[in-house]
C-alpha cells in the first residue's frame, strides 16, 4: 500500500540533512518517527483509560489526602 504525505520544504531539507548524516534513507527516518509517535499516542491513551477506570472504581484521593501523601514523601526523603 502506498500513501502520500505532503511535507513543507523546511521539513524536507531537515530530512535530507538528517538522512545524509545518519546514512539512513528518508523513508526509514519517516517510518521510525511515525512508529515512535504512534507508540507514544497509544501509550498515552492507555494511561488516560486507566486513570478513568480508577476514577470510575473510586480509586481516587481527596485534595487533603493527596497533599498529606506528598508531604509525607517529601519529609521521608529529607530524613534519608
Amino acid at each position: 500500500m502506498e500513501n502520500t504525505v505532503t511535507l513543507s520544504q523546511s521539513v524536507v531539507k531537515r530530512l535530507e540533512k538528517l538522512s545524509s548524516s545518519s546514512r539512513q534513507s528518508p523513508q526509514t527516518i519517516i517510518s521510525t518517527a511515525i512508529n515512535e509517535r504512534l507508540d507514544y499516542e497509544e501509550w498515552a491513551l492507555a494511561q488516560i483509560d486507566a486513570g478513568l477506570a480508577d476514577i470510575k472504581a473510586g480509586r481516587v484521593l481527596s485534595d487533603d489526602e493527596f497533599w498529606k501523601q506528598i508531604s509525607a514523601r517529601h519529609e521521608s526523603k529529607k530524613a534519608a
